[in-house]
């Protein structure tokens, strides 16, 4: 039976880039695994800056959103059909630097350069999915980094690190998926893809797996403020994009693979 890693930095990229495709790829009796990197509980020592004051306070979660979160994410996975694991890493706004400072105290550090210190990070990183298993002739899809966000970077060079290491034996196939929301804005696609070479992938939705992505998306309700006025905005947006992403076709994921 086909099966498929989705590498997702936090409790939502995955959904919100391949969530149709997700829902798809179940109902055609595929096994999907989404594995969230950043999904670990606020540490002891974590940083307490403004940034993150309004980040809980918008999200209405207390003061370990990271439970609920992971709630939210079990839930959204359940409407899809997708099996979920929760790797223990902090959040990026809450990680500190050997000095004891947040690494990324405000929104515009977070989709800048990863820090120095993190290096070490990603190996961490790849020690914990070596600690998966992964099926024979699995697909492994990993965030392309439209947006530019430090975590989805981590994810990245940890996920391709990682794949790189499989046996032989296992044929792991490696796919990128573009980032949405970042990736309504096309240079961000562009930025991402730094002259690489890729072939594009389309994936074409029916309205069912449509509807399945909108409603999984919709169980994020403390992220929905994140990107969206509302959720009615979230709905009209994500089918809008859809629709530019697909061009000819009415319908396709957010998220084309590459």
């Amino acid at each position: 039976m086909p099966s498929a890693i989705y590498l997702s930095p936090h409790l939502d990229d995955a959904v919100l880039s391949c969530g149709g495709q997700i829902a798809q790829m179940v109902h055609a009796e595929q096994v999907v695994h989404v594995v969230t990197v950043f999904a670990g509980d606020v540490p002891a020592d974590a940083a307490a800056s403004p940034f993150v004051q309004e980040l809980h306070a918008r999200w209405g979660l207390g003061p370990n959103p990271s439970v609920g979160r992971r709630a939210e994410d079990r839930a959204a996975l359940g409407i899809l059909g997708a099996r979920a694991t929760h790797l223990p890493f902090p959040d990026c706004v809450y990680r500190l630097g050997r000095m004891g400072a947040p690494l990324y105290p405000a929104r515009d550090a977070i989709f800048g350069t990863v820090a120095k210190v993190e290096m070490l990070l990603i190996d961490e990183v790849v020690r914990a999915l070596k600690r998966l298993r992964v099926p024979h002739d699995a697909r492994v899809i990993l965030p392309l980094t439209a947006g530019h966000h430090v975590d989805h970077q981590i994810v990245r060079a940890a996920g391709e690190q990682w794949c790189k290491m499989q046996d032989a034996a296992c044929r792991v196939q490696v796919a990128y998926y573009e980032d949405y929301p970042y990736a309504e804005q096309p240079d961000e696609v562009t930025a991402a893809l730094n002259q690489d070479t890729f072939e594009s992938e389309l994936v074409e939705l029916d309205e069912d797996a449509l509807a399945a992505k909108v409603a999984a998306i919709a169980r994020y309700r403390s992220q929905i403020s994140s990107f969206f006025a509302d959720e009615a905005e979230m709905t009209a947006r994500v089918r809008t994009y859809a629709e530019v992403v697909a061009a000819v076709n009415p319908q396709s994921d957010c998220g084309t693979i590459l």
